[in-house]
């Protein structure tokens, strides 16, 4: 075998195996969001990914008097905070966290009893919005447009209720609680 044919092989294998690489991490990224668009839908997930503008509410507790109230389930939640975050630091990787099959506990069921809201983001582009609630107790999030529910993980759910307070005392941007 002549030093010329030895050389074409190599970058023939060198090419081959760069396709078959290649090829594995489109699968193996396709698949590590496909149970979260179940569960968002496409355009709620590209909204989460991409909207230019991420809001953030602590709430106050059950009240269908305030006429700052978020539906969620049937049941008024009191706003008692709620700003603009879309600037803050860590938002891209919270983001990503919620269309990442892994930030969530697919096989445990989503508890029944009741749950105890305590904030929401909500990712906005015009007349288009998501909002998400969270139960930092049992760790459950609430998609409040589409009514569906999941489990994040315990180290996902932790990262949040450090983060969105956070968030939200550092805030400047106070908004109008009236959507």
């Amino acid at each position: 075998m002549n030093e010329s044919y030895r050389g074409k092989l190599v970058i023939l294998f060198i090419f081959g195996l760069s396709a078959v690489m290649g090829g594995y991490a489109w699968w193996h990224h396709f698949n590590q969001g496909r149970k979260c668009l179940e569960l968002w839908g496409g355009e709620a997930a590209a909204l989460i990914r991409y909207a230019p503008v991420v809001e953030a509410m602590r709430f106050g507790g059950a009240s269908e008097k305030s006429g700052n109230v978020l539906q969620i389930a049937g049941k008024g939640i009191a706003i008692e905070q709620h700003v603009d975050v879309s600037g803050t630091p860590g938002l891209v990787h919270a983001r990503h966290a919620l269309i990442e099959d892994a930030s969530f506990l697919w096989k445990q069921p989503v508890p029944t009893e009741s749950v105890e809201w305590t904030f929401a983001l909500r990712f906005v582009d015009g007349e288009q919005r998501v909002t998400i609630a969270f139960d930092e107790i049992a760790a459950r999030v609430h998609f409040v447009e589409a009514g569906k529910d999941g489990i994040l993980t315990q180290t996902l759910r932790d990262a949040y209720q450090q983060r969105i307070p956070a968030w939200i005392e550092a805030s400047n941007s106070v908004l109008s609680t009236e959507h």
